[in-house]
């Protein structure tokens, strides 16, 4: 199971990626807003954590994706 989730949600007009609470900036595409939450997960720290990405499938249901988060020890 994942430690982390980025949901692609609708959000002002376009779509956003979204971690928490938090929502990143309006993109838009739901495809946009998927490109920069893989962005954000590579650099995420989470140490051995592992992260999803659920982002709506064309079906009209959820299509999830592991995602690549820097396990790296460094803190910067």
């Amino acid at each position: 199971m994942a430690d982390i989730t980025y949901q692609v949600v609708p959000h002002d007009n376009g779509w956003a990626y979204k971690l928490g609470d938090t929502l990143s900036e309006t993109y838009a595409t739901a495809e946009e807003a998927i490109v920069h939450a893989k962005d954000a997960a590579s650099r995420q720290k989470i140490g051995d954590g592992d992260a999803l990405l659920a982002y709506p499938a064309p079906d009209g249901g959820w299509a999830f994706q592991e995602l690549e988060t820097d396990k790296s020890s460094s803190r910067l």
